[in-house]
């Protein structure tokens, strides 16, 4: 830290006690082996994810000058070696499993376009989820449980049959039967880094896999907020006060959980903030927006006063947050 901020800092912050815990903190020497694995893991991570994604790139943009059998082998080798590499190298196992996992996927769609299985989409992506699952489970990494749930994700969001956003998250397909499922599933994805926390063999490093969760928590978050939405402005009459009720109390209690407790996590305190500002302020746009300009101003202003305390609020709980682990 360059003493000279140091000296400028002090005549604008009248505690004097304050700037000198903030000046150590500053030149306070940090643990460079954790950073040192941190940066290696994450280069190998994103070498792991240009290699997979490399090939699959590769084998479609050569999709008419290669035969089928030199395709099929070249995917198989690349699953083959990164199996072996996870094997032969400990250090490099959570990235070589990373790339298996992704090429896996490649594999399987290889072969379903190929040979015309006639499988849905959704099909390939649980088919997938369940054969990488013996790897990722045994492994128990965080990085690879983040990558199975986005998998697991992409497979419920298939599941609904459609690829258009809206249709998925608005209009699903007027059942509430499915509306009740499609809860639930995200529910049940949302659950598993908890109770991967609590199986003693399957527990990632440090408890919880944070990352994991968060993805969950977000996929979750953004489908019952946008349940909500397609409720409260009842999108071709097909909404039930009882999902609306359902949606609204899920995302109060993923707010609620990451507040305190053992899912205490400003990330996922962030996420479900601003789920809560989506479920504020479409209601306040059902009520509000209307033809008249009073209504889009007094919108406006509700907009700005949710997002102004939103970030207050936040601020002041990550100090604390701070204090607790000092």
């Amino acid at each position: 830290m360059d003493p000279n901020l140091y000296q400028a800092s002090q005549p604008l912050v009248p505690n004097q006690e304050r700037v000198a815990r903030l000046y150590q903190l500053a030149v306070s020497p940090r643990n460079l082996q954790t950073m040192e694995a941190r940066v290696r893991t994450g280069l190998l991570l994103v070498a792991a994810l240009l290699l997979g994604c490399g090939l699959i790139f590769w084998i479609a943009a050569n999709w008419q000058e290669q035969s089928r059998l030199f395709k099929l082998s070249l995917i198989e080798a690349a699953l083959a070696a990164s199996v072996l590499t996870a094997c032969l190298w400990p250090r490099m196992r959570v990235a070589a499993l990373f790339c298996a996992t992704l090429v896996l996927g490649g594999l399987l769609a290889f072969v379903g376009q190929t040979y015309q299985t006639g499988a849905d989409a959704w099909q390939l992506f649980a088919v997938w989820a369940a054969l990488s699952l013996v790897w990722v489970g045994m492994l128990r990494s965080d990085w690879l449980w983040l990558l199975w749930v986005l998998i697991v994700a992409l497979g419920i969001v298939m599941w609904m049959g459609r690829l258009d956003w809206w249709d998925v998250l608005f209009l699903g397909n007027g059942s509430q039967f499915v509306s009740w499922l499609n809860i639930g599933l995200w529910l049940a994805l949302l659950c598993v880094p908890t109770l991967v926390s609590l199986l003693p063999w399957l527990r990632v490093q440090g408890g919880m896999g944070w990352w994991s969760h968060r993805a969950a928590l977000a996929c979750a978050l953004a489908v019952w907020s946008s349940m909500f939405v397609a409720q409260i402005f009842d999108f071709e009459a097909r909404g039930t006060k009882a999902v609306l009720a359902c949606t609204l109390a899920l995302v109060v209690v993923s707010l609620v959980l990451s507040l305190r407790g053992r899912f205490q996590d400003y990330v996922s305190l962030c996420l479900a903030t601003l789920a809560v500002n989506v479920l504020l302020l479409s209601a306040a746009a059902r009520v509000l927006v209307r033809a008249d300009i009073e209504g889009l101003l007094i919108f406006g202003l509700v907009g700005l006063a949710c997002l102004g305390g939103s970030v207050r609020w936040l601020m002041s709980v990550q100090q604390r947050m701070r204090e607790e682990q000092v």
